[in-house]
């Protein structure tokens, strides 16, 4: 039997000192059976981490603590004492009782219980007699809660165990009692029938994108990338028209129908960062339906204010 070098000092959480302590005691069976107490004492120091805890506490134990296996054990308890498990309430499993379910995708699988491989049918069984007798019920005399849990198996499986049960051990020997033909053929059944289903959603998710139009994912991503590629360039120098000096920051640009951006000035670097402050400040709406419904409202919202045929027509001028 291999037993971990024990340390002793919590810094491993699932080091528990009594289950070693117990490991150790059943060691001692292998030494000859005139060994003395002091003498089965001594070997254990020999399991435990070199330098730990336990290791120092040995060595600094009175030696009439040693002397005797019943003195030991307790000094041993005094420095570990056993700390005692917090327990489930009743109410606790009741409520795993009720929740503690076999999914569709298992049924006909096999698992390891009690060392032993089962079908998952005959484990969720085994698992429910645990929580029933957690929750204080008598399950040979008791069929409290069977209405609710026998709900919680796959359908196909309920109708392989119709009736009444007057207990749970009756309904358990009706579980373990289906056949691994049974099981088999309905997790077949089973299967068939969530392909069924994954095709059929498959189909519905391919005639909805059939259905939406592509969309742009941003009404202004051209925009966007039209003032990334913009460069600085010199800003010609302001002309004046008449005679006197002229304060007029802003100036009437003729409607044109034509694209104009060829022959604009560069921007300025200012200019570019209000610009794009300005972009960010546009709602953005995603290639959705909800999305593309409230762009439309966006733009329907811009023509009543401005007009249908508006267009800015405003550039700043230097003074």
């Amino acid at each position: 039997m291999d037993i971990e070098p024990f340390v002793g000092d919590g810094s491993n959480p699932k080091e528990n000192p009594h289950n070693f302590l117990r490991k150790w005691q059943l060691s001692l069976t292998k030494l000859k059976k005139d060994a003395d107490d002091k003498e089965k004492v001594s070997t254990f120091q020999l399991y435990c981490s070199v330098s730990s805890a336990a290791d120092e506490w040995f060595d600094e134990l009175p030696e009439e603590q040693k002397s005797s296996m019943a003195s030991f054990v307790n000094a041993f308890g005094t420095r570990w004492p056993k700390v005692k498990a917090a327990k489930k309430t009743r109410a606790e499993y009741e409520v795993e009782l009720l929740g503690h379910k076999l999914v569709e995708e298992d049924v006909g699988k096999k698992v390891e219980l009690y060392g032993q491989e089962v079908f998952t049918h005959v484990a969720w069984a085994e698992k429910v007699r645990e929580l029933l007798q957690g929750a204080g019920v008598d399950s040979a005399t008791s069929s409290i809660y069977l209405g609710q849990v026998r709900q919680n198996i796959p359908d196909a499986l309920q109708d392989e165990l119709k009736g009444e049960y007057p207990n749970w051990e009756e309904y358990f020997k009706a579980v373990k009692s289906l056949s691994a033909d049974t099981v088999t053929r309905i997790s077949r059944r089973l299967k068939e029938v969530r392909m069924e289903k994954q095709a059929l959603t498959n189909q519905l998710a391919e005639l909805q994108r059939m259905r939406i139009p592509h969309l742009p994912s941003s009404p202004t991503a051209p925009l966007r990338r039209a003032m990334a590629n913009t460069t600085i360039g010199d800003i010609p120098p302001p002309r004046f028209s008449g005679g006197g000096p002229q304060n007029t920051v802003y100036r009437r640009v003729p409607s044109q129908t034509t694209n104009t951006f060829s022959s604009l000035s560069a921007l300025s670097e200012k200019e570019l960062t209000d610009l794009r402050a300005r972009l960010d400040t546009i709602p953005q709406q995603p290639d959705t339906p909800a999305g593309q419904t409230a762009y439309k409202a966006q733009v329907t919202a811009w023509e009543q204010q401005h007009g249908a045929s508006s267009r800015v027509d405003h550039t700043k001028r230097d003074l």
